[in-house]
């Protein structure tokens, strides 16, 4: 009897914590709990049946749910951008939330702010926007995060913007930065954003 209450209680633990948030059915909780790819839009498409973009942007911008949940959607958003890149920019929902997330999350700075910051900050990347604002906002959170991994993953995020004109702020950071392993991340990025347009 005793071992099968413990079961219980284990699995009652493993379920996703939801915050009372109707939009988490099953499906979309399967679609949301992958661990290896982020989601597809015909995934989240089926899943979500009606208004996919609203109802994922609702919850990757909801800090009561399952953080991993809150992650995957985070991840996800970029897929929900126009077809041509360059129209995910500013007064987009996925590019305006994005940096919603990325404002509110560095200004937090807990533990599960930090992985906020570094979800929305590789979907930033993901945009692939080359939007010089973009490199800028990315750049400003270079010189403020003591954490290693969030700087590296800023650096990768400013690589994957593509936009020539973070080559001389990166190259000037880079003697600022202390980690080898950021140094590394900003010598390979400095590689790949001689090949995008400013």
């Amino acid at each position: 009897m005793r071992l099968s209450a413990i079961s219980c209680a284990v699995l009652l633990c493993a379920l996703p914590a939801d915050g009372n948030n109707a939009l988490l059915t099953p499906p979309v909780i399967q679609a949301l709990t992958s661990i290896d790819t982020i989601p597809s839009t015909v995934a989240l498409n089926d899943a979500f049946g009606t208004q996919p973009l609203d109802n994922l942007l609702s919850i990757a911008l909801d800090d009561t749910i399952d953080l991993g949940i809150e992650l995957r959607a985070i991840r996800a958003l970029p897929a929900y951008c126009p077809a041509l890149p360059q129209l995910c920019g500013p007064g987009t929902p996925v590019h305006d939330a994005l940096i919603l997330l990325i404002d509110g999350a560095a200004a937090q700075g807990t533990p599960h702010d930090l992985l906020r910051l570094r979800a929305a900050v590789e979907a930033l990347g993901a945009t692939h926007s080359g939007l010089a604002d973009d490199v800028d906002k990315l750049m400003s959170l270079l010189g403020r995060s003591s954490s290693r991994d969030v700087r590296a993953t800023v650096v990768r995020a400013i690589r994957n913007v593509c936009n020539s004109v973070a080559i001389s702020q990166l190259g000037t950071y880079f003697f600022n930065e202390p980690s080898r392993q950021v140094q590394l991340a900003i010598t390979a990025a400095l590689q790949d954003l001689g090949r995008c347009p400013e």
